[in-house]
């Protein structure tokens, strides 16, 4: 009789054991092994807890790992955006239009030009032509070191695309090297009005703009003075 007691109880005891390692299999890890009685299945019982406490631990600091590690990838995303957008508003501002007269814009380009930056330049222009209606602008490229085909043909792109919008555009400030390259690469730029220097693009712009007469610039002051006279 009595060892169909015993019997019985380790059969509940073992499946206790079963209960708790499927509720662990399932995701809790709060379940643990009961034991009041002390005999040879009490070293499995306090295994099986001691094994639960071990897996506890792992997966806390599996989480913590990974909570931190997404901590860490959701900065570096941030600083990465942060920088894209300090890039963009770099290639805006090494792209400034200005107006420098009645119906004059003026854009200076100054640094390497790759295609990218030519976008942003040409966006820039004709955004400008639209906002202030000026039907006269200047690309002056002065400062530009060299210009390959992509570029060549944004210029291309972007006079054309001026024009489209009623303004004439003029490129000044072509170097003899970028000229030779120009030749070189065989890049027909006839189309385009150029000229030596941001002095003759002006010189050109305001006697077009009918703002230069006899070599002096014409103002207000002096119209009103020629209708009175």
């Amino acid at each position: 009789m009595t060892a169909k007691i015993e019997f019985e109880n380790s059969k509940k005891r073992i499946e206790h054991i079963e209960d708790v390692l499927s509720s662990v299999a399932a995701g809790d890890l709060d379940v643990r092994v009961e034991t009041t009685i002390e005999d040879d299945l009490t070293g499995v019982e306090e295994a099986i807890n001691i094994l639960i406490e071990d897996l506890t631990y792992e997966l806390k600091q599996s989480k913590k790992m990974r909570e931190e590690l997404e901590e860490k990838l959701s900065k570096i995303e941030e600083q990465q955006n942060t920088i894209l957008r300090q890039q963009d508003d770099l290639l805006e501002l090494s792209s400034p239009v200005t107006k420098v007269w009645d119906n004059i814009l003026i854009l200076p380009v100054i640094g390497t030009l790759d295609s990218q930056r030519a976008q942003i330049m040409m966006e820039n222009l004709l955004h400008k032509i639209v906002e202030t209606g000026c039907t006269i602008s200047i690309l002056d490229i002065t400062g530009v070191p060299t210009v390959d085909t992509q570029v060549a043909n944004h210029l291309l792109k972007t006079v054309t695309s001026a024009r489209l919008l009623g303004a004439d555009c003029i490129i000044s400030g072509i170097s003899p090297a970028i000229a030779q390259t120009i030749v070189h690469l065989g890049i027909d730029l006839s189309v385009i009005r150029t000229k030596a220097t941001l002095q003759d693009a002006m010189i050109y712009s305001m006697r077009k703009n009918r703002q230069l007469v006899d070599g002096k610039i014409k103002t207000e002051h002096a119209e009103n003075e020629e209708i009175e006279n």
